[in-house]
């Protein structure tokens, strides 16, 4: 896992990760986390899972489809189980919703109020911008 350094309120965890410590083999060692790019959906679903105890997450990640889009998709009127939003950001506004981005070349941007009350995750693309 990689640290941030910028402040952030006390009830607002954020976390970015690299390659390092899953179970993914080569080209996509070792904690990939994308089903997009052709690893095996069982190594994937595994990291995904590793991550999420690792970090002790209150809840199962959002994971979206990215498309290089402008879509946000809202995460507390998002149907739970297996559905993937097809969008760029998602954003909350109640404890325990997990927003997620996957990046390689992209910009994630993650953003809080002031209270920590509003939490959103956006993967700024190339035609999004």
């Amino acid at each position: 896992m990689l640290e941030h350094d910028w402040p952030i309120p006390a009830n607002v965890a954020i976390a970015m990760t690299n390659r390092d410590g899953g179970v993914s083999i080569s080209p996509f060692d070792s904690l990939n986390l994308g089903l997009h790019v052709g690893d095996k959906p069982q190594d994937v679903f595994a990291n995904r899972a590793i991550l999420t105890q690792q970090l002790s997450l209150p809840a199962e990640p959002t994971w979206l489809e990215q498309v290089h889009g402008t879509n946000v998709v809202d995460l507390t009127t998002l149907m739970t189980g297996n559905a993937v939003a097809l969008a760029d950001g998602s954003y909350s506004n109640q404890f325990g919703h997990v927003c997620t981005v996957m990046t390689a070349d992209c910009l994630p941007i993650l953003l809080c109020n002031q209270q920590g009350t509003e939490v959103a995750a956006v993967h700024a693309g190339w035609r999004g911008l």
